[in-house]
């Protein structure tokens, strides 16, 4: 069986043998040359200070929302899917007044910036860099940085699905993510990479105070026990993915390309705002169609948002061939 779904993804073998060790006392030696190894990978990724919690990718980021945004603030929440809405959900849980600008397909900078200018007192503007639940990604994120901050607020960016496959610019002020997607890794730690101080004054449960990690991060400790056998498994992805570099992106979007071009049902994403890392299709028979899929030897997800009875979405992530992107394809053809 192959996992082509948004998340946990196919493993490697050898990442599944790197985590298959019995895991180090995490305030010992041992510990520590592991994860200044893996904090090193992951900041040669992204121009930021990394953070690894034990968590998900819905941990992180409920965490950025916490260390950034303090009860009262005024934030505006950007939803194209199901989990921007689920990020506006956790901002009002914050204590936060949230402005939420839902679309079908993403905002422009220009719009985004026009709502700012209405708005001044926005604080922080939340939205999702690579939405699962739509294979819609966000392409203009340096200009959107830019706009921004321009106003004085914050970006926070749930990146989770997307990153690194799916180009991120530079200049976004936090970025949540996780293990178990683009990372090559199983579940269980959330990161975050942080280009601002963290602004809560606020209390922030001590299992999510990112200023704790950030003192730790001194001396490559965590103030809690960390996701040790997931750090072994980030340890070899991330030396994978940084020795394929720019090739990283282009494998996925061969693989998504040629599932656009070969499966008959009707795509979901425009085509230039198509995610590098899932595809979605409008599917009469979802059901129908993902267990033959599941009989063919492959495991695709259901629809989300509001195309939940009527998609589906298949992740081009992981430890995957174009030979298994056919044969997905030849299956999903036989039903349409």
């Amino acid at each position: 069986m192959k996992y082509l779904t948004p998340g946990p993804v196919q493993l490697p073998r050898f990442v599944i043998e790197a985590m298959a060790k019995q895991p180090p006392f995490h305030r010992g030696e041992e510990f520590k040359a592991l994860f200044k190894s893996v904090l090193e990978k992951l900041g040669a990724l992204y121009p930021a200070t990394p953070v690894v919690m034990p968590g998900t990718g819905t941990l992180a980021v409920d965490t950025m929302i916490y260390n950034y945004v303090n009860p009262g603030d005024e934030v505006l929440a950007i939803i194209y899917g199901e989990f921007g809405k689920r990020a506006a959900e956790s901002a009002k849980s914050r204590g936060a007044t949230v402005l939420e600008l839902e679309r079908d397909t993403p905002p422009a900078p220009d719009e985004v910036d026009d709502v700012l200018r209405k708005n001044r007192s926005i604080k922080a503007v939340i939205l999702v860099h690579n939405e699962t639940s739509t294979a819609i990604a966000y392409k203009d994120m340096k200009k959107l940085a830019d706009v921004v901050k321009s106003h004085g607020a914050l970006l926070l960016v749930d990146a989770v699905s997307g990153f690194p496959a799916e180009p991120l610019a530079a200049g976004v002020d936090v970025v949540a993510t996780a293990s178990h997607k683009a990372l090559l890794a199983p579940p269980g730690a959330s990161i975050l990479y942080l280009a601002k101080e963290p602004r809560a004054t606020s209390s922030v449960p001590p299992s999510m105070d990112l200023r704790k990690f950030l003192k730790s991060l001194e001396h490559f400790e965590t103030p809690y026990t960390p996701p040790i056998p997931v750090l072994y498994a980030l340890d070899v992805s991330l030396s994978y993915i940084l020795e394929q570099g720019v090739k990283y992106t282009e494998m996925h979007r061969e693989r998504v390309d040629y599932l656009y071009s070969s499966v008959k049902l009707k795509a979901i994403p425009p085509p230039n705002l198509r995610s590098l890392t899932v595809t979605a299709f409008y599917c009469d028979k979802p059901k129908e169609a993902i267990a033959k899929l599941r009989s063919a030897g492959y495991v695709v997800a259901g629809g989300m948002y509001k195309y939940r009875d009527r998609s589906i979405r298949i992740g081009v992530m992981g430890d995957i061939t174009l030979d298994d992107l056919k044969r997905v394809a030849e299956v999903v053809n036989d039903l349409a």
